[in-house]
Formats: structure tokens, sequence, C-alpha cells
């Protein structure tokens, strides 16, 4: 149990978020800062850097693209970044007003300079604005240069967070509910195989991975697919090729272990609900050895700050974008198994609503940040070893943590913030094997609107070597950005993805599982949740 004084340390806390009107700071590592395309950029410890790290546009240049939502109502905005030699002019815009662009070019650069005032905008309504700066191709250096942020500076009160908006729900709304296999695996019919189309229902085994932006699926046309479900084209009205194709490159990349696929619109079933015509990949080339499932349809928002930032929506988006759900929602009640639920209870996904039997108490919506990943910026986390709870928020490097429904482990953590962690709890070295004290603990509460605590153990309890010492559920993640929790974690509860009308107002929400027998009957959320 946390103690009163933690307790107490997290309501002062959140009582003092905000004061006078000051200049405000946002480092390029601020998870409030979106940037895509997703993995094309780095952490650059130039010179001068704010906070240690800029962030550079590595690969993808024509691509680029940098949002920022105020965190607090200001009348001016700064962009600081770096001057670069070979050509650098981004455009940016307000609220969706184009506002002119930033000249980031300088030919004698040498790239040691510190960050500098690239732009500055005065004479905005006090109020929250949405910022979107896109790379721009620049005759100087004959391409769209290396697009780069340190970080950029507003005025009004000091926020620092980012506050959750909990959705409503219409009261005519739609809930289409399906069974959920292992680890959020679900069968979707695709294709010619959709009863819309004609077919029979029959179905793919994928993966609904929200740590994922693109959605594949194995067909007739693969060659190296043997063993797998194949999604079979709808040869009529419904089915068109892009002539579009994609890779996506594992571990070390090469032909081994690289995914191929065409960019095609089909149909996608689900329980009794369908949208005729929306984007999907037909893999024609899977790594050797194969993957373990049919196909990974990728749940990460498509848009960020109200602009899409992927290569097309999700199929809960496509799904809402289309009318075919009323509500950009999708919900996992992913049994685990050490659940016990009464007879006919089963694990479900619930798609364009939510279904109150499910989950006990109210809903905790927390924020999340403009990019594409399901991430939240600022969580508190309190670590317990061998002794009591600390609040050690200030002492880990790395704000935000990321939800990834296609993550198995239960934590990852960058290398900095493990080094930090193994500290606080006190861990030990015992024949080359990293411990923790069996009693290790974390706690955090991600500022949501319930501002709950969500504590779980650090270890392995079974694996207690006698001295009091476990092995580690936590991992060193390298040299991520943010910190990653998968499916041991979200199993837990009844969890939530919204996705807000183009990504604004995205949040998720989190409610402890019921197991009783009214689990196994949907009943339709209506107003709050």
């Amino acid at each position: 149990m946390l103690s009163l004084l933690v307790i107490l340390s997290i309501l002062v806390s959140r009582a003092t978020e905000a004061s006078a009107a000051v200049s405000v700071s946002v480092p390029a590592s601020d998870a409030s800062i979106g940037l895509s395309p997703f993995g094309s950029w780095a952490e650059v410890s130039a010179p001068g850097a704010v906070s240690g790290g800029a962030r550079f546009l590595l690969s993808n240049a024509d691509e680029g693209v940098i949002t920022y939502v105020f965190s607090t109502p200001s009348t001016s905005f700064e962009f600081w970044g770096y001057q670069r030699s070979d050509g650098a002019l981004y455009n940016i815009s307000f609220d969706g007003v184009h506002a002119g662009q930033i000249d980031a070019y300088n030919a004698t650069s040498t790239g040691n300079d510190p960050p500098l005032r690239l732009y500055r905008k005065t004479g905005l309504s006090e109020e929250i604005h949405s910022v979107r700066i896109v790379n721009a191709y620049d005759k100087r250096g004959s391409k769209y240069g290396q697009m780069n942020i340190d970080h950029l500076v507003i005025k009004g009160k000091r926020p620092g967070l980012i506050q959750a908006v909990a959705p409503k729900f219409p009261a005519k709304g739609f809930l289409a509910e399906a069974e959920l296999e292992y680890s959020y695996h679900a069968f979707l019919s695709l294709g010619a195989q959709a009863t819309v189309n004609g077919g029979n229902g029959s179905a793919v085994d994928v993966l609904l991975d929200s740590g994922a932006s693109e959605s594949w699926v194995v067909w007739t046309g693969c060659d190296d697919c043997a063993g797998h479900l194949n999604y079979y084209k709808k040869s009529k009205e419904h089915f068109s090729n892009s002539t579009i194709k994609s890779s996506i490159a594992y571990g070390n990349g090469g032909e081994a272990n690289t995914l191929d696929f065409w960019q095609v619109n089909d149909t996608i079933a689900f329980s009794n609900i369908s949208i005729l015509s929306t984007t999907l990949g037909a893999a024609y080339h899977i790594p050797t050895g194969g993957e373990g499932l049919d196909g990974n349809f990728g749940l990460a928002k498509s848009y960020c700050a109200g602009a899409q930032c992927t290569s097309w929506p999700s199929f809960v988006e496509a799904m809402y974008l289309d009318g075919v759900i009323k509500s950009p929602v999708i919900a996992f009640y992913q049994l685990n198994y050490t659940d016990k639920p009464a007879s006919g209870v089963t694990s479900k996904i619930d798609v364009g609503g939510l279904d109150r039997n499910k989950y006990t108490g109210a809903m905790d919506w927390i924020p999340i940040t403009q990019d594409s990943m399901w991430t939240n910026p600022s969580a508190q986390r309190f670590v317990k070893g061998a002794g009591k709870f600390k609040n050690a928020t200030a002492k880990f490097s790395h704000t935000s943590i990321v939800f990834d429904t296609g993550d198995p482990g239960k934590l990852g953590i960058p290398t900095d913030d493990w080094s930090t962690l193994l500290t606080l709890v006190g861990a030990e070295t015992v024949n080359g094997a990293t411990l923790f004290p069996c009693a290790s603990e974390i706690t955090f509460n991600f500022r949501g609107t319930e501002f709950r605590n969500y504590t779980y153990s650090l270890v392995d309890i079974t694996t207690d070597n006698g001295n009091g010492f476990c092995t580690p559920i936590a991992n060193d993640a390298g040299s991520t950005v943010n910190w990653i929790t998968g499916s041991p974690f979200l199993d837990n509860y009844y969890v939530a993805f919204y996705y807000g009308h183009a990504g604004l107002n995205s949040t998720m929400g989190f409610a402890p599982k019921t197991l009783a027998a009214k689990a196994a009957k949907a009943k339709l959320v209506v107003g709050s949740a």
C-alpha cells in the first residue's frame, strides 16, 4: 500500500502544477511534440541542446512533420533549432492557417553552432493553438533538407501537463462485439471471404497491435506463406490495388528479415459490421521462417493534432470516418491465465462503444500525446525496493510511457532510467544475473480523470533465491526514449483506445475488469463511462 506521505505528495503535486505566467520551454524530447514519420527521427547530442538532445530527421525527409498543441494559452510562439548548410526550409501553420516559413539555411554553418531562434510569432489570441510544421523543398540545396528541432517556447501559466478529456458516448451509439483470442489476437473476415461480399465468413488470425501504424495480412499471392490462412481479394467493386509496394524491415534487415506488401483497398468485416473499402497491406513476402500469425493490424493513431501522420487510417478510424460506428473507440477485455471468470465469460473486443458490464467503477481517462503512438506524457512513478515507496518521478530522465498490445513484456525501460531503477530498489548482481528485492514494486499515476494509482510487482516472486532476491520482470529496453508496457500490464484492465476526431482529444481509459457472470452480456455505455 502507498503511504499517506506518498498520497499527499501526489495531491500536492497535482494542486501546484499551474502558476503565474512565465516563458515555458518545451524541449524536443517532450512527449507533447509529435514527430513523423514515426521511427525516422533520432535524438542527437547537438551543441547546446536543451535537455541533452535535439531531434533530427534521418530519413524520409519529404514526409517530415512536427506537430504541437499548446499546453497552456499563449499569445506567442518560438521555434528553436539548428541551421543547416545543405538547405532547410519549413512551412508553418497555426490552427490550420498557413503562417509563413521557417528558414534554417546558412551556407556557412559548420554544425558546431548552438540552437538559434529560427521563428517567432506574436499577436496570437490568448488560447490553446495547434501548430503544424512541414518540411519543404529547398531550391538552395536542391532537396528536402534535414529537419530538426531543439525546443519551443510559449508564454503562459506553467502547464507542464496535458489534461485528459473524458469522452461522451451517444445514446444512439452502436457496439460491435466479437471474440478475442489469446494476447490481442482476433479473427477478421477480409475481401471475398466477408459475408457482405457473398463469402462464407471465414477469417484470418491477426494481432490487433496498438504499437504499429500499418495493417497487413498474407494473401493468396504470397509464395512463401505456407501454413497461413490467406486473404482473398474481392475482384469486383470494393477492391482496388494502389500499385504501391511497401516494406517493413525487422532486426538487421535484408530479404530474410523483410516483410513486403502491396497497398490495396478491400472490405474488412468484424462481428456484425463491415467497411466495404479501406486500405490494408497484402503481403507477398514474409521473413524467413514466417510470422506466427496471418497478419498484423496496427491500431496506432493515424491523425496527429488534426492532420494525417501515417500512411493510412486504422480500420477503427476508417469505420468512424465512414459513419459505420458512432464513436472512434476500440476496447479490450482480455482474460489472462490467472483469471477465474464466471461460466460463459470470455475475452472480447468492442468496437464503436464500451461495454458497461465488463468493468467496475469509473473509467480513468488518461492524457495521451499528439503523436501516433498511444503515449502518456507525464506519469508519476513511485518505487519500492526492500523499504518504503519513494516518489521517484524526478529521478528518471524519460517522462513518457507507451502502451503496446503487441509487446509481450511487462515493462521496458530506457537504459539510463534502468540504471536509476537498479539503484532505487537496491538491486544486486548474483552470478552475473541482476536480481531485485522480492518486495520490489512500482506505482504509476497517469494523471487521469480518476487520478488512479496502478501498482504491480517488478519481480517474478516464484524465483526467490532464498535471500529475498528475485528475477525482475522489467527489463533494460536500450536507447529508446520512452518507457513501454505491454500485454501483461494491459490484461489487468478493461482498456479503451479512444481516437477522438482526427486525433484531437484522443485518450485511453482504464478500469478494473469484472469476472462476474454479467460480463457475458454486453451493455452499451451511454454518456460518461
